[in-house]
């Protein structure tokens, strides 16, 4: 039955049903069952200078763990990533993903890179910035509503959908609002500053 799924929409090469018009992919986890859906890496390999990651989930520890994502990442990227973590289980996270991140990108690639966190576990505080919608920035311009975790973007978890904000005004509204979470999230982050210093 998994075979009949809309064919017509199939792209092989990023293994994801694509919307015509080129603002929807979606990933039917019955077209490929064992193979992991391709695009968010695909739109990581074609970034120019930003790659903006805005996820509440982003996890190093899993196996595969999430710098997965970044098998293809082109040079001289600046690469942010927002997340939330409860920091009471797990205090090494930031020293966890940094030297996940070294050990998956080489010094060679030049890349800027800075997180920052929400702290789970100080909702008196930060409680009125937690979010769980997830979005990908490319170049401070692209902007795409992510269905799910960068996890389910690096193995065949299940069924799953990009869909690209074509309209600017939207785009620069979403922008903006990743920027105010980003400048709010002080106290518990890395610098932007080079992976391998």
């Amino acid at each position: 039955m998994n075979k009949i799924f809309p064919i017509d929409s199939l792209n092989e090469t990023l293994r994801m049903h694509e919307c015509g018009t080129g603002n929807y992919w979606f990933y039917h986890k019955g077209s490929f069952p064992d193979c992991e859906p391709l695009y968010y890496k695909y739109l990581i390999k074609n970034a120019n200078s930003y790659i903006e990651i805005w996820d509440p989930y982003f996890n190093v520890s899993n196996e595969p763990g999430d710098q997965n994502i970044f098998d293809e990442i082109p040079k001289n990227i600046t690469l942010k990533i927002l997340t939330l973590k409860g920091l009471v289980r797990s205090q090494s996270y930031l020293t966890d993903v940094l030297n996940s991140l070294k050990i998956k990108i080489p010094a060679s690639k030049n890349i800027r890179f800075g997180l920052r966190l929400y702290n789970l576990g100080d909702d008196a505080n930060q409680g009125n910035w937690f979010f769980h919608d997830r979005y990908l920035i490319i170049d401070q311009k692209d902007v795409y509503l992510i269905g799910s975790s960068v996890e389910w973007h690096i193995r065949s978890v299940g069924s799953t959908g990009i869909f690209k904000i074509n309209n600017i005004e939207t785009s620069q509204f979403i922008i903006s609002i990743f920027n105010e979470y980003w400048k709010n999230a002080l106290r518990h982050e890395i610098p932007v500053q080079f992976l391998h210093s």
